[in-house]
């Protein structure tokens, strides 16, 4: 069995890798809304904000202690910010580790799961708007197109949920607060991650935000009935938590090594369909037919901007960089 054998069978392995935390992402988005029956909003993101963090270090530290093996050399854990890095860090752990999860749990309260995934697809073209007003990217022809398709999906979504069947507009408002929030964090971290590595960045980040997040919390965990939560409330927290956000997010980022940006972002845009699929198949929730309409409209439009557009794909080393960040940065 030559190297191309096995080279092909890594590959393999690691789409079907791909395809199953694909299910387990979207079926998270599920998980949480049956928790939230048993728990406030805060204290269940929270929770599952913390088995998630504690599992990306692990996971990380793990892959440190190789690293220093395989050099035989010491490598740095956690980099040594400089004075002047200081503000720009404290603001985006705020604004990412803190406030972005925390308004996302409350939107998705408000809303569904499944609907809180369609926002959640909302993000690259977004993020790609933010990165043309600012002049921190270049967008193609098939890029415009992509945002065009993207903002047609939102206001049909948008639309949906001003129905008075409907009444989502509170938690869409508060989603699309939580997605900007994650957007800015993106923009700004970059100049970090790139000066310090994207993996030891996110790590402080995460620790610094995740603190005050649970020091927020801490009024509403204490008075969970931790002994009376059901069991699907825990895998929300655990499984949830731990494998889909820890270890989830990790498996991206090697995933990229292998298998390029362009394979892994089509994975990460097939996850509100499984979270559309799975919210049927599990409690019976059947989509709008606007909701199916704007969700065709904005995984359409986030393909065309993160894969089909021509200046998104001229540099495949710095998309993987810029992916790196992402993935890490909506770890939650």
């Amino acid at each position: 069995m030559n190297n191309n054998t096995f080279s092909r069978g890594g590959t393999l392995s690691h789409h079907g890798i791909l395809i199953f935390f694909v299910f387990l992402w979207g079926a998270n988005f599920i998980l949480a809304e049956i928790a939230l029956l048993e728990m406030s909003p805060i204290s269940f993101s929270v929770s599952r904000f913390a088995m998630g963090g504690i599992a990306m270090f692990l996971v990380m530290y793990l892959q440190y202690r190789s690293e220093c093996r395989q050099t035989n050399n010491k490598i740095s854990f956690l980099p040594q910010i400089k004075k002047e890095d200081w503000p720009r860090l404290l603001f985006i752990s705020v604004i990412g580790a803190t406030l972005a999860p925390w308004l996302g749990i409350e939107g998705l309260g408000l809303t569904h799961g499944a609907r809180a995934s369609l926002w959640l697809a909302l993000g690259p073209a977004v993020s790609t708007g933010f990165g043309y007003m600012f002049s921190t990217e270049e967008m193609g022809g098939y890029g415009y197109l992509g945002v065009v398709l993207a903002v047609v999906g939102t206001i049909i979504l948008a639309w949906d949920g001003l129905q008075p069947e409907q009444g989502y507009w509170l938690g869409d408002a508060i989603l699309i607060i939580a997605l900007i929030l994650t957007v800015i964090e993106l923009h700004l971290i970059k100049p970090l991650a790139n000066k310090y590595g994207s993996v030891p960045i996110v790590a402080l980040r995460t620790a610094i935000g995740g603190t005050l997040y649970i020091l927020i919390a801490s009024p509403d965990l204490i008075v969970v009935s931790w002994k009376s939560l059901g069991l699907w409330t825990w895998i929300a927290i655990i499984a949830g938590g731990a494998i889909g956000v820890g270890v989830g997010q990790w498996v991206k980022v090697r995933a990229l090594k292998k298998l390029g940006p362009t394979q892994v972002v089509l994975y990460g845009n097939m996850v509100p369909i499984a979270a559309l699929f799975i919210a049927w198949l599990s409690i019976g929730e059947n989509p709008s037919r606007l909701e199916i309409i704007s969700a065709v409209f904005i995984i359409t439009g986030a393909i065309f901007i993160q894969v089909i557009d021509d200046r998104a794909s001229t540099d495949e080393k710095e998309i993987s960089n810029d992916e790196d960040v992402r993935f890490f940065t909506n770890a939650e």
